[in-house]
């Protein structure tokens, strides 16, 4: 028995090495192939992000580049990167929607030229967008390709206009400063110094360019959602399109070459009461009209002239006042409180909104519905050349009010808005009271300006 019990017990260790040996044979090859399939699939990601940021970089340094690369040879895989963007134009490309190689899933729209066309439908792509859409919103898409081994990766990177609406605050420099008494919320920033008197409080993250200075006393600004220097944001807008995408414009109809100025004054109810007048002229007879039929693109522009405007807007609509060269043109006077008909602080699913673009500057008229009382602005507001604020009778009068403004103000430098005492207390004029529009963080009113350059809003992988 006991020759026996040994012969089982070696036979039975025997059969137990082998499975385990087995075993550990088949988790090595195992390990093997997951080590190789992580290795091609972390190199076809690296080759298709590669791409990508090629592809990002060459559309900063110039806005109109489409060019692509095409079976571009890089550390041992293949990069294709596909470019459309609408700043260049189709130029004789095709539209396709596209599905990448391996993703199916991820297809986007763009062009491609034509001699490239057959090889994309014959991978299964076709004519049209994806969506079924036009394809004619101002952006530009990346859609990178890494391949490696056979297997490939796609990243897709989608870039638009940087947006000035997503500001609180935004001046190019300032020569009247935050004070105390001054409430700021939204990102604020000031492409130089930030200077500030006393204790203004800032809500939203505070950048500039060059740094912060303090004046006053206290020398105490209140930064809650931080402070950061060195930030560099050229004041480079872009105001193309206004003309040619006006619903309606404003003009010298009489070739004089006069000035021309024009009330609009919005209703509740979803109308617009509007009348003009050109040159030494008398106001034409007023007029009301239907807001989203006047103007169903939500763009207004008054070519040469100023723009008078108060009232509840129900609606979305930019108006806009250039100067063209006249005298006296491009400005925007508030006449009066400027609201929406449903605040969104209030009502978050309002679609009211409204831009205000002044070439010039943007003022709270001096008159007898403005002065001793607080004045109400809901808007985001654009001043290119000069400032925004009060006309000098309001900075200077005996009662100390507030400006409630909600929404954005972007402007070449800023405007006082009340004379302080020596300690950087307001003792009159209008205390500057700001709250954020945070929907225009994700939306903006019809047109509103836009920076020249790109950045990226989204990167899928």
């Amino acid at each position: 028995m006991g020759g026996k019990a040994a012969i089982l017990i070696v036979l039975g260790f025997s059969m137990i090495f082998l499975v385990v040996g087995q075993n550990f044979s088949s988790l090595t090859t195992r390990a093997v192939d997951n080590y190789s399939g992580y290795y091609e699939t972390t190199k076809a990601y690296d080759l298709a992000v590669s791409g990508a940021n090629m592809a990002a970089n060459q559309i900063f340094m110039d806005k109109t580049w489409d060019a692509g690369y095409q079976n571009l040879s890089f550390d041992g895989g293949i990069i294709n990167v596909y470019v459309s963007n609408t700043e260049a134009g189709t130029g004789g490309k095709v539209l396709i929607c596209h599905k990448p190689h391996g993703n199916p899933n991820a297809k986007v729209s763009i062009y491609v030229p034509t001699d490239a066309v057959s090889a994309h439908l014959a991978h299964g792509d076709y004519l049209g967008s994806c969506d079924g859409g036009t394809y004619n919103t101002q952006k530009a898409v990346i859609v990178s390709e890494g391949t490696y081994n056979g297997l490939t990766k796609v990243v897709t990177v989608e870039l638009r206009p940087s947006n000035f609406a997503k500001f609180g605050n935004y001046y190019y420099t300032m020569s009247a400063y935050p004070a105390t008494g001054d409430t700021f919320e939204g990102p604020f920033h000031v492409n130089g110094w930030l200077t500030t008197y006393g204790s203004p409080v800032f809500w939203g993250k505070a950048t500039s360019a060059k740094g912060l200075r303090m004046l006053g006393q206290p020398k105490d600004p209140k930064f809650y959602g931080g402070y950061e220097d060195g930030v560099n944001i050229p004041m480079e807008f872009d105001t193309t399109g206004f003309r040619a995408n006006a619903d309606h414009i404003f003009y010298d109809t009489t070739g004089s070459n006069s000035k021309v100025d024009v009330k609009l004054y919005f209703n509740a109810d979803g109308t617009l009461t509007y009348s003009q007048k050109i040159g030494a002229g008398s106001w034409s007879v007023s007029k009301t009209v239907n807001l989203s039929s006047f103007a169903p693109r939500g763009l207004i522009y008054v070519k040469g002239g100023n723009i008078y405007t108060k009232g509840t807007l129900n609606g979305k609509v930019t108006i806009v006042a250039a100067k063209s060269n006249i005298y006296g043109a491009g400005n925007v006077y508030f006449e009066n409180d400027l609201v929406y008909n449903k605040d969104p602080r209030t009502f978050p699913t309002s679609t009211d909104m409204l831009g205000i673009v002044a070439e010039q500057n943007i003022r709270i008229q001096d008159n007898s519905d403005t002065r001793g009382k607080n004045i109400y602005t809901q808007a985001s507001m654009y001043s290119q050349n000069g400032t925004i604020g009060p006309e000098d009778g309001l900075i200077n009068q005996s009662y100390l009010g507030q400006w409630n403004i909600l929404g954005g103000l972007t402007a070449s430098n800023t405007r006082q808005t009340a004379i302080y005492d020596s300690h950087g207390n307001p003792i009159r004029g209008l205390k500057f009271v700001h709250r954020y529009d945070t929907r225009f963080l994700l939306s903006v009113p019809p047109y509103f300006p836009h920076t020249k350059n790109f950045e990226v809003v989204s990167w899928l992988e």
